[in-house]
């Protein structure tokens, strides 16, 4: 496994609130700190919790957190945020996994909170509300980590176009946050025009072999 990536995105652009008629536009305000990284990986909740430390090594100790994803348990992935990173004092989750079973919210021994929202992964615009709503409320509590579980997922109920709108809107809330983000994606999994369109839209690519 290889730590060295180099960055080759570009600055994302602004959007609206709603995915299925919003066009990209110019750009958007952002926060001094904010970044929306892409990184190229293969799959793997080992590979991705090593991604998740060095992202928030430097940044903050004890980030907020807010993860998006369509197929990890919530619960299990707070634990292991928990056990592997460290104790976020907000810990928001937006669950894409269509179960409908989501947990209720929890304040842990230490006051950390945990909540999780969940949308069909076919309802794009549910999401983002979701997505909104769990950004809006986990800044109240401090410097904001994001991740995103990934755009391969993602790729695979919705086409190219509707992804890339989904993501616009998703990276301009990560700059209006001012919060430090990664999404991933198996570069294995798409061919070599999906990934260059979804590269476009971040602010650095790291690839991970």
């Amino acid at each position: 496994m290889s730590g060295s990536g180099t960055d080759e995105g570009v600055g994302a652009r602004s959007a609206g609130a709603r995915v299925d008629d919003e066009e990209p536009t110019a750009s958007v305000d952002r926060g001094p700190s904010s970044k929306a990284e892409l990184v190229l990986t293969p799959p793997g909740p080992d590979r991705r919790t090593m991604l998740k430390q060095q992202a928030v090594t430097g940044y903050v100790d004890h980030p907020t957190v807010v993860e998006f994803t369509y197929d990890t348990d919530p619960v299990a992935l707070h634990e292991r945020w928990r056990a592997d990173v460290g104790s976020p004092p907000c810990h928001m989750v937006v669950d894409a996994s269509g179960t409908g079973e989501v947990p209720g919210p929890r304040v842990a021994a230490d006051g950390g909170s945990f909540a999780v929202e969940g949308a069909h992964p076919q309802d794009l615009t549910g999401l983002c509300m979701k997505w909104q709503d769990a950004l809006a409320e986990a800044r109240n509590h401090g410097d904001l980590f994001v991740s995103f579980d990934s755009v391969t997922a993602l790729l695979q109920y919705v086409d190219l176009r509707e992804a890339y709108r989904f993501l616009h809107i998703l990276v301009a809330g990560v700059h209006r946050a001012d919060a430090r983000a990664q999404f991933y994606l198996d570069p294995k999994a798409h061919d070599e025009q999906t990934v260059s369109t979804v590269q476009g839209l971040f602010d650095a690519v790291r690839r991970i072999g």
